[in-house]
């Protein structure tokens, strides 16, 4: 039995060594890739393949914004008539809460109704957006791409400060789209911001909105949205409630309000007037970008937005600022 367990173990050793010569002549066994890492969700993603590096927000970080600018085109008085009756319909994925209290504005040639665009596809009403630069317009990423790995949208125009039939800016195409991997890939609401740049720098007549970010709740900020709801007569632009309406939830990419919005308006700025000298932003200023209705569990039985986060504030900057 002993000289039995010294053969075998003298077999095995033999073994071992003529595979380890074996594998030796072989060369080194190279190792299987390792997989890609995971996108973040609010990496920049273009309709042609484009790629930005977006900027720091300079070492701040608790807060940071970009003040707005008026435009240099007409600037007649802003009227704003308040409709007849009331809803409390629900309208697809946006939603009236309460009486309908939204007001026409007409004409929307005074800042920052001029800034306001509706985004029509293939002469069809679409969506709302904001200008926040000459030739940059903010908007929510279900406006420019399917999301979830859908199509981005073609024969998309923008119209800044439209009232019906009056053009008073006339209409510029969209040369790039933007939105970031948390729409284009997963379809997250969270995630429902994007970008259109135009083949025309409108922005210098209607002026433009100013944006900003903070760490710390929004909750109680009041709340104005603009745009153009699907429920009105074509390219008429409203605004959702008669006075301001005020944040009543935060969360980290979200934000939560009771201002009455309609399908047509995703895409809407979710801005504030903030006075001259204001921390961050002065002017009229976006907190976030309007994408939902009411639907599930509070506080998503309130009307909500893509909230402007650091990295959006960053991205929002990077896209402006692309060539």
């Amino acid at each position: 039995m002993h000289a039995h367990r010294m053969r075998a173990g003298t077999l095995a050793t033999g073994f071992a060594a003529a595979l380890a010569a074996v594998l030796a002549a072989a060369g080194p066994v190279s190792a299987a890739p390792a997989p890609a890492p995971a996108l973040a969700a609010d990496t920049p993603v273009s309709s042609d393949g484009a790629k930005v590096s977006p900027s720091p927000a300079l070492g701040l970080t608790a807060a940071r914004g970009e003040s707005g600018r008026v435009g240099t085109g007409p600037g007649l008085t802003l009227n704003s008539t308040a409709p007849s009756g009331s809803s409390t319909t629900a309208l697809g994925t946006e939603s009236i809460i309460g009486t309908d209290d939204r007001i026409r504005i007409t004409p929307a040639t005074s800042f920052p109704a001029s800034a306001v665009v509706q985004i029509t596809r293939n002469g069809n009403a679409h969506c709302t957006g904001w200008l926040y630069g000459p030739d940059i317009v903010a908007t929510a990423g279900h406006c420019v791409n399917e999301g979830a790995g859908g199509a981005w949208y073609t024969g998309l125009v923008v119209w800044p400060g439209r009232d019906g039939s009056s053009t008073p800016y006339g209409s510029c195409t969209v040369r790039q789209s933007w939105s970031v991997n948390g729409w284009i890939v997963d379809g997250n609401e969270e995630y429902d911001y994007g970008a259109l740049k135009l083949n025309c720098t409108v922005g210098n007549s209607t002026g433009w909105f100013g944006y900003w970010w903070q760490s710390a709740s929004l909750n109680g900020y009041s709340t104005l949205i603009n745009g153009y709801p699907g429920d009105k007569p074509f390219g008429q632009q409203w605004r959702g409630d008669y006075v301001s309406r005020t944040v009543v939830a935060t969360t980290g990419n979200q934000v939560f309000y009771t201002n009455d919005t309609i399908g047509g308006m995703s895409g809407s700025a979710v801005y504030q007037y903030r006075a001259s000298g204001s921390s961050f932003c002065s002017g009229y200023c976006s907190m976030a970008i309007h994408g939902y209705g009411v639907h599930g569990s509070s506080p998503h039985t309130n009307n909500h937005a893509a909230r402007i986060t650091e990295a959006r504030f960053n991205n929002l900057q990077a896209w402006k600022n692309a060539p």
